[in-house]
């Protein structure tokens, strides 16, 4: 026997006995005791990142960090890939592998197997959803004016080219009472509307939406409700069948801090005959004769990603993020040159925190101040929606770090 299939035959008995189902999560400090009870100073150690020295990095939703295990584990599986490419690409051998972060994946969000696929992000997910809808002329979508592009220029497309016709909801930054944006998409809703699309948390400011509540009003009257969940899956715990949609795509690379270039996207069953993305066609396994080849050593390293936070617990990771999110709301509520248009603590926050800033000072040039003077990241909001910044804080992040950024852009607002 060569010693390129011992490596193979090693290699994938290490895989089938839980590479990506169990790795070494034990050199994680979680932040929770026992109880549960939040304890942000002991938070997952940012050392168990590849953090630059000194940064504060409250930028999760824009881009998440993998772990270095995450890392670890993808160069790994790329390197023993790399020994012998045919065989370990061929769909013998590559799609069971791949079937096992599937698996994760979809225990993960709440669903079952036969109804979630592997993409490379959110705006992936999104444009197979559109695709696979075949709409046509006088078709109508409604959606808002808060969505980010990612998830709406597969709308634009068909509007562009089909004929298909989109109302838009405008939303007013700080607005979050949820009830009103329910009115707005009953008011709305036509005989010629097939869906709703709409973001399970608004990026521009972190509103978290009721998806259950607009799905449930979406089939009362016979149309699709389709979620952008970039900004959501591992930030907060979703459950697709709890929120009731009939779609719902996320990334890979922000809250689940897996790496760059994957994604989830879940297609409910009663809607499966009706929404047939082509690269899913022949069927919604990784590897597959309408898909093409796939990014395994990442599309793994997302299955390590995923376990590593179900080791901790969903609820614990929210509660750990939102407490975060409330410090840092306190702590910015009374700098009067800011206005937080985020809601207030309650049931409608999620880890994003939008400001906006007085219209002579730059957000964009203001974000890359602090992180060149004061090594802290956020980003600067879409300047469609208005002129503001944006922080978003994750299980590696702390008490003190949020406090160190309230006196930081205290002074410097001040200044």
């Amino acid at each position: 026997m060569s010693s390129s299939q011992i490596n193979r035959r090693k290699f994938l008995g290490t895989m089938s006995g839980g590479v990506v189902g169990g790795l070494a999560l034990n050199s994680f400090t979680p932040a929770f005791g026992q109880a549960g009870s939040i304890n942000t100073a002991n938070a997952i150690s940012d050392e168990e990142y590849l953090f630059t020295s000194g940064l504060i990095y409250l930028n999760t939703g824009t881009l998440g960090p993998c772990s270095k295990k995450t890392i670890e584990e993808t160069h790994k599986i790329w390197k023993q890939l790399e020994s012998l490419p045919v065989q370990f690409y061929g769909n013998r051998d590559a799609a069971p592998l791949a079937e096992k972060t599937r698996t994760v994946a979809a225990a993960f969000l709440g669903c079952e197997l036969s109804e979630l696929m592997m993409t490379r992000s959110t705006t992936d997910g999104m444009n197979a959803i559109a695709q696979g809808l075949r709409l046509k002329s006088g078709d109508r979508i409604i959606t808002t004016d808060q969505e980010h592009d990612g998830g709406l220029n597969c709308w634009r497309y068909f509007a562009k080219y089909y004929g298909v016709i989109i109302d838009n909801i405008i939303i007013p930054p700080g607005e979050n009472e949820t009830s009103k944006i329910l009115e707005r998409i009953r008011k709305v809703i036509t005989t010629e509307t097939k869906l709703v699309s709409i973001s399970h948390i608004f990026s521009s400011s972190g509103l978290r939406l009721p998806i259950a509540e607009i799905s449930a009003l979406a089939h009362s009257k016979n149309i699709f409700c389709i979620v952008d969940g970039a900004q959501a899956a591992g930030a907060i715990k979703v459950n697709v069948k709890e929120l009731g949609c009939d779609a719902y795509a996320t990334s890979g690379h922000k809250w689940l801090m897996g790496p760059k270039g994957t994604g989830l996207l879940y297609l409910s069953k009663g809607v499966q005959d009706e929404i047939r993305p082509m690269q899913f066609e022949v069927s919604y396994n990784t590897y597959n004769n309408s898909g093409g080849v796939a990014n395994l050593p990442c599309i793994l390293g997302l299955g390590v990603a995923i376990e590593q936070l179900s080791a901790i617990g969903m609820e614990k990771v929210e509660q750990h993020n939102i407490a975060l999110r409330n410090r840092l709301y306190d702590g910015l509520s009374d700098i009067h040159k800011l206005k937080i248009v985020s809601p207030p603590p309650g049931p409608l926050v999620s880890p994003l925190l939008s400001c906006r800033l007085p219209d002579d000072i730059d957000a964009t040039l203001f974000s890359k101040m602090l992180l060149e003077k004061h090594k802290i990241s956020f980003r600067p909001v879409h300047k469609q929606w208005f002129n503001g910044i944006r922080f978003s804080m994750h299980i590696f992040n702390t008490e003190k770090e949020v406090d160190v950024v309230v006196q930081t852009v205290r002074k410097e607002m001040q200044s």
